[in-house]
């Protein structure tokens, strides 16, 4: 019936109709005939129907070792578990998020040790090689971050690792290095910026630049961009924030509306940090968060969320997403709730959840879009790589370039 429909549709009307599909009607409808399937198969098809679910978002939760998903509501969040391919590791490790674009997610082990390009939507993945790297095995203060995002020039999926360490000989060590998904292949990249010490954060991905907090050496916090296009780095002042003392501030970054935003949580000290034992993070109360947002390379304050607005005590609170009509941003709090914070009332309301949890906190949200974008290697040029290593000696001393 659909095939013989088509048949009377023009190309492009058919076109305009499947973009607006999720992705598991369009994978059922590659059934329905082999134009279809060239169709819905096609880079250009793809990327149209990218544009199109851009706004779409579901919201995706790391819980120890479990991948959740829920799709945006305003009243309730209802997740459901995820199989991803860290799944298959013998031992089951706790999943890091590191980020999602375009509907694909960078999902590590927890030393990141195994990391994974992973979409939920085809349930494609690709298993990213080792960066290949100086740093001893047991490397002392040891620091590594990872960025992903997406180079509109060469048309790529990048990632990104920076890593330090301490080293008795020669001090402080770092390296910078880049995967490109169509090379599947790594390469070092020069940072000029290296005066700056890298916090425990992953970098968050906006258009085509990648931004890291670091600490400069008087202890200020900068932000440190990566531009995928040109593979360089350059540092961003941060906006004008109140003084503050080192240690009770905490700084995340989010990419919302396709702009990057900076939350500062302000805090204090709950007991003497000299008596406290544990981690330093839950010894903070939290006092208030200013939302900035960088806009045009200027930063504009958005809003500022206050400690009686919350209805209990917390540490620190992130941005996940706006409504809709934008109104209203939801919030994860201490990664164990979230809530929407109307932006006119400056009221938070409590969001139910289903599915997740909340003994298993802290958790890590992030949006992502449904989306046909494959990160799987293409088989085509595999086999052409087996079949030149195969008749390799009938070539004695001419070398292959791919």
């Amino acid at each position: 019936m659909a095939a013989a429909a088509s048949h009377s549709l023009p190309l492009e009307l058919i076109t305009e109709i499947l973009t607006k599909l999720p992705v598991k009607s369009l994978h059922r409808f590659k059934c329905v005939s082999k134009s279809w399937n060239s169709l819905i198969s096609s880079s250009k098809f793809i990327k149209l129907h990218l544009t199109k679910t851009l706004v779409n978002s579901n919201i995706i939760v790391t819980n120890n070792n479990s991948l959740l998903s829920s799709a945006i509501s305003d009243i309730k969040l209802r997740f459901d578990i995820v199989t991803h391919p860290l799944n298959n590791l013998p031992h089951r490790p706790p999943v890091e998020l590191i980020e999602s674009v375009h509907g694909i997610l960078l999902i590590s082990d927890f030393p990141k040790k195994t990391v994974f390009l992973f979409n939920p939507s085809n349930k494609t993945h690709r298993l990213i090689p080792p960066a290949p790297s100086r740093e001893p095995a047991f490397a002392f203060g040891l620091v590594e971050v990872f960025g992903f995002g997406y180079d509109s020039v060469t048309d790529d999926y990048k990632v990104v690792r920076l890593v330090q360490w301490f080293d008795e000989g020669s001090g402080f060590c770092r390296e910078s290095s880049v995967y490109s998904m169509r090379n599947d292949s790594w390469k070092s990249v020069y940072d000029e910026t290296v005066l700056y010490s890298l916090q425990r954060t992953n970098a968050i991905a906006v258009e085509s630049t990648l931004c890291f907090v670091v600490i400069s050496r008087d202890s200020m916090l900068l932000l440190k961009c990566f531009d995928l296009r040109t593979n360089t780095f350059s540092l961003v002042d941060h906006p004008d924030l109140d003084s503050y003392e080192y240690g009770k501030m905490t700084m995340s970054l989010r990419n919302l509306r396709g702009c990057l935003c900076l939350v500062v949580n302000y805090q204090k000290h709950k007991v003497d940090p000299s008596k406290f034992m544990g981690d330093p993070l839950y010894n903070r109360k939290f006092l208030y968060a200013d939302v900035w947002e960088l806009k045009d390379c200027k930063w504009v304050k958005l809003f500022r969320v206050r400690k009686k607005e919350i209805d209990k005590d917390c540490m620190y609170l992130r941005l996940v997403t706006y409504s809709k009509d934008e109104k209203s941003v939801l919030i994860e709090v201490d990664g164990a709730w979230f809530g929407w914070y109307d932006l006119v009332t400056r009221k938070i309301k409590r969001v139910s959840v289903l599915g997740l949890r909340l003994e298993d906190s802290p958790h890590v949200a992030f949006t992502c879009v449904d989306s046909l974008v494959s990160v799987s290697k293409k088989k085509g040029a595999i086999a052409r790589k087996k079949t030149i290593k195969k008749d390799d000696f009938l070539s004695s001393g001419f070398k292959f370039k791919l």
